[in-house]
Formats: structure tokens, C-alpha cells, sequence
């Protein structure tokens, strides 16, 4: 999706806007706000995992991201050339310390993982199921949980966009490959043919994956489909 800004380039591109940042062009600081707010969740996540209380926890994600938009938090990524997860989870861990010494991060309980029960419902799906005494996981799943849901997002806005939206509801549970549906009754449900189904249920599949490639590209300085292979095999090794 192109950018209507000045010097225009794609805002959910980490090379484009990593790029645009460390060459100050206009629009650049909010083309990453944009990008880094996308997968906040996982920021929160790591956060959580560390034993902060939820509500330390969503302080010192507004603290880091208001402390990630400065021009100098950036000044190494064009240099670096990283991909946006390792970038923000370096920058993440790099400003928990900095927040722990200088003594202005809340206190945490004790040093203890904060109680499930003192938790949303929200922040509980955040932060389960992972490794209490590693953080690392927790953002690691947390980011692979938030491609395949923004991908799965931007497959019901194409079917939508095509009003399309019962087949992809029909279909959507079945998204999994492994799935084996009932094609007779999802003809029936639907009014089309059996062989269409498994068209349709084909093409839904094909476009997902390259949804999820899509997404992980954009965080990736080369988005060869190489390196988005590497970089999705990594990511699955972490569920």
C-alpha cells in the first residue's frame, strides 16, 4: 500500500522506512509508528513475560515506543540492516535495562510473574501459553500469532471487498490444510458444486499463504522469497 506522503514510500515496509528514517524524509517517524504499532502485541507480551504487572506492563510499551520514535533510538538500524523483529526486540530488552537502572520503571512484585488472575482476558491470550522464565518466547510467538491474524484480517477484507463475505465465513474454519471438511454439506450450505468447493476452498488457502509471506516480507530488509522462507521456518519453530 503506497504512502500519499512526501517522498512517498510503502508504510508497512521495514527497508523502505528504516531507509526514509535515517534520511529524515517527511512522513518517515509516522510511516513507523504505523509499522511498530502493528505488532505491538508482541512487545506487550515480552513485557508480561518479564513479571511486570499489566498495568506497568502497558505503561512501559507507550514508554517504549514513545522512546523508539526518536530520531536517535534509529540512528543504527540503516547501518544495521535487521530485520524488524530482531530490531525491536534488541531495542526492547535494551530499554527494560535502561528503565531498571535509571529506577524509573515501576517496581515488580517481588521479581515475580504477575498473577493470571490480575490480567484482562486480552493480556491473559497474550501471554499464554509461553515459557514463564523466557520473555524471548513469548515475543516470538506473540509475532507469529500477529502475522497470521493480520494476514487472516486482510483475506476477510478481500472477500469482502468481492461480497464474498458468506463463503469466506463458510470456508474460513477450514483454513487449515489439514482440515477435512465435509464438501457434500458445504455445497449444500453454500449452493455451489462440490468441485467448486474445493476451488474455493484452494484458492482461500493459496491466497493466506501469500498473505503471511506478505506480511513477513515487510519486516525483513531482503524480502527475497528465500529469506521469507527462512524467516517463516524460524518463526514456526517457535510455536
Amino acid at each position: 500500500m503506497a504512502s500519499s506522503l512526501p517522498n512517498a514510500f510503502p508504510l508497512t515496509a521495514w527497508s523502505m522506512v528504516r531507509l526514509a528514517v535515517s534520511e529524515e524524509k517527511p512522513g518517515a517517524i509516522q510511516a513507523l509508528d504505523r509499522l511498530c504499532r502493528l505488532y505491538d502485541k508482541p512487545i506487550l507480551a515480552y513485557i508480561l513475560s518479564d513479571g511486570y504487572s499489566a498495568e506497568d506492563a502497558a505503561d512501559l510499551k507507550q514508554g517504549f515506543f514513545a522512546h523508539l520514535l526518536l530520531h536517535n533510538s534509529l540512528a543504527d538500524a540503516e547501518s544495521l540492516r535487521v530485520k524488524l523483529r530482531a530490531f525491536l526486540l534488541t531495542k526492547l530488552q535494551s530499554f527494560l535495562i535502561d528503565q531498571y537502572r535509571r529506577g524509573n520503571a515501576l517496581k515488580r512484585g517481588g521479581g515475580k510473574v504477575v498473577a493470571l488472575a490480575d490480567l484482562s482476558p486480552e493480556q491473559r491470550y497474550l501471554i499464554e501459553p509461553v515459557d514463564p522464565i523466557s520473555p524471548d518466547i513469548a515475543y516470538q510467538r506473540q509475532w507469529l500469532t500477529t502475522v497470521f491474524s493480520t494476514a487472516m484480517q486482510d483475506l476477510r477484507q478481500d472477500y469482502a471487498a468481492r461480497g464474498q463475505n458468506e463463503l469466506f465465513d463458510v470456508l474460513a474454519p477450514f483454513i487449515d490444510p489439514h482440515s477435512q471438511p465435509e464438501i457434500a454439506a458445504l455445497a449444500l450450505r453454500l449452493g455451489r458444486p462440490e468441485g467448486t468447493i474445493k476451488s474455493d476452498l484452494s484458492r482461500l488457502r493459496a491466497r493466506l499463504r501469500d498473505l503471511i509471506r506478505a506480511q513477513i516480507a515487510a519486516t525483513l530488509e531482503d524480502d527475497s522469497d528465500a529469506s521469507v522462507t527462512a524467516e517463516l521456518k524460524e518463526l514456526m519453530g517457535y510455536r
